[in-house]
């Protein structure tokens, strides 16, 4: 059994289980443009609640449309906005000719365009006017959804250009993040840009049985009750229980945010930011500027969490020998406990 975040189709939300209370929140400050900033561990439902939210404001009195793009690919606040501004294109249709729209991208967000690097607050102003040009194009108003982004990159976003997202006209903001590093996102000026945050807790038991027993109906009610112990209220956490129960293995309860949760009380939000980090894209090394870029640290800094971390027992070091160099092998950092 392996747990899909539920899209848009019916089918998907007449399987959609609690979070009445944030769904209605969501909605309330989408459709009056308060932007929302959405916090939840690895598995709570971030993308379920994201969709069921879109779900619900197209079908409103006065509908939104809804532009759902992942931030966890983006590796900085220009990619971010270019692909905002390529959904919102074909929400709006062919005005524009597709090469047309193309071309403004590949000139203005890639990092190794004419533009460079000392010219990125340019770019992402040009930026934010041709996502502008996009949503007036749009028949009716628009949520911008961003599910999982990287501290640094929001602080790219919504701190610097804050005014000018604000007044994007017709859009509202609804940003989805982990909520072990919740701190990082709260920093100023990015704190300024949300109206409110919304924090998605574990699932009550009852809500929890309920999803158990629509995904595993052959459980027996003390398997459900086991699942529910290792689960503790996390749908991903709860579904994987039931696959190992069903499987008759013992069910395990390591995952990427519990690690990012000790990594916080060992050194602080931003080595839970790094955790995050390795657990969607896998080992790294403290050189790698994408993801120096996304956690919003120096090289020197990284190695010190890095080595933090391995003598704490949740990073463990990778060394291997490419083809062709010489000297040491190279050295990455990866999770110690299989996520």
């Amino acid at each position: 059994m392996v747990m899909q975040p539920l899209a848009q189709s019916r089918a998907d939300q007449r399987r959609f289980i609690d979070r009445a209370r944030e769904t209605d929140l969501i909605v309330r400050a989408a459709s009056a443009a308060q932007p929302v900033l959405l916090l939840g561990e690895h598995g709570s439902g971030r993308t379920s609640l994201l969709n069921h939210a879109a779900w619900l404001l197209a079908r409103k009195e006065q509908p939104r449309d809804a532009v759902l793009v992942s931030g966890e690919v983006a590796r900085d606040a220009a990619q971010l906005l270019g692909v905002l501004v390529a959904r919102a294109q074909r929400l709006a249709g062919p005005r524009r000719s597709r090469a047309a729209w193309i071309d403004d991208l590949r000139a203005l967000s890639m990092p190794d365009g004419p533009f460079g690097e000392a010219a990125r607050p340019a770019i992402l102003m040009e930026l934010v006017d041709l996502l502008g040009e996009r949503l007036a194009d749009l028949e009716r108003p628009v949520c911008l959804m961003v599910d999982g982004i990287a501290p640094a990159v929001a602080h790219g976003l919504f701190g610097s250009l804050r005014n000018e997202l604000w007044a994007l006209e017709g859009a509202s903001w609804v940003v989805a993040g982990d909520s072990v590093v919740e701190p990082l996102y709260l920093e100023p000026p990015a704190d300024a840009f949300f109206e409110q945050t919304v924090t998605l807790g574990p699932l009550s038991d009852a809500a929890a049985a309920k999803l158990l027993r629509a995904h595993a109906p052959d459980l027996t009610d003390a398997q459900v009750e086991e699942a529910i112990a290792v689960g503790d209220g996390n749908p991903r956490r709860l579904l994987r229980a039931a696959t190992e129960i069903e499987a008759g293995l013992p069910p395990s309860s390591a995952s990427a945010d519990q690690l990012a949760g000790k990594a916080v009380e060992v050194a602080g939000p931003l080595a839970g930011a790094l955790v995050d980090y390795l657990a969607i894209h896998g080992p790294a090394a403290a050189s790698d500027q994408t993801m120096l870029r996304q956690i919003g640290a120096s090289r020197q800094r990284a190695s010190q969490l890095m080595h933090k971390l391995e003598s704490a027992g949740l990073l463990e070091t990778i060394e291997k020998h490419e083809p062709g160099r010489r000297g040491r092998p190279a050295r990455r950092f990866a999770l110690r406990t299989p996520v």
